[in-house]
């Protein structure tokens, strides 16, 4: 079984970017309303939200390295230690179904981006995707050109997600020295 390298955790990290208190997701009608508010850089550096949007969804609310869950709350603190051992714990899952559903040959640079990959869309979202689909018939360059179908967050294309998927991308095309 194949796990997530250094290199690996090291762009999930950055690609989440490390927040020690829970936030609404983005997507969310919370998250739209402060974006649009030009609230939302604030929120992530800790300033209140305005008892106004109080009422707005917020789900799922997210923490450490891109946490979500039952045990994330709105406001909740979050230390070091619960975010590294969130980020091992949802890496692991990941690694997982990645281990699962991949019947190709892979290496370890194509492991960690579809780990990536996993970890920020979701395992059911991977399993019947067409990335999943045309990466177990060999098609290695037509599995790959899928990763810059998922930039959209609630109907709408995120530039995170955008540079996300450039950089699973590109760390999937990147050959690695041995093949698992």
């Amino acid at each position: 079984m194949m796990q997530v390298s250094e290199n690996g955790v090291a762009l999930t990290k950055a690609s989440e970017g490390l927040y020690l208190i829970a936030y609404p997701d983005p997507a969310s009608e919370l998250g739209k309303a402060l974006q649009s508010a030009g609230l939302w850089q604030g929120v992530l550096s800790g300033k209140a939200i305005p008892v106004a949007m109080a009422h707005l969804d917020g789900a799922p609310w997210t923490g450490g390295w891109g946490h979500t869950g039952p045990d994330v709350t709105p406001r909740m603190v979050i230390t070091l230690a619960q975010a590294e051992a969130w980020i091992v714990a949802d890496l692991r899952k990941a690694a997982f179904v990645v281990n699962k559903y991949v019947v190709a040959t892979i290496n370890q640079n194509q492991f960690d981006a579809l780990s990536d990959f996993v970890f920020n869309e979701g395992a059911g979202n991977f399993i019947s995707s067409t990335l999943l689909r045309m990466l177990n018939a060999g098609n290695y360059g037509d599995a790959a050109t899928q990763f810059d179908r998922w930039d959209l967050a609630g109907g709408h294309v995120m530039a995170g997600l955008k540079t996300r998927r450039t950089e699973e991308k590109a760390l999937f095309m990147k050959p690695a020295s041995t093949p698992h």
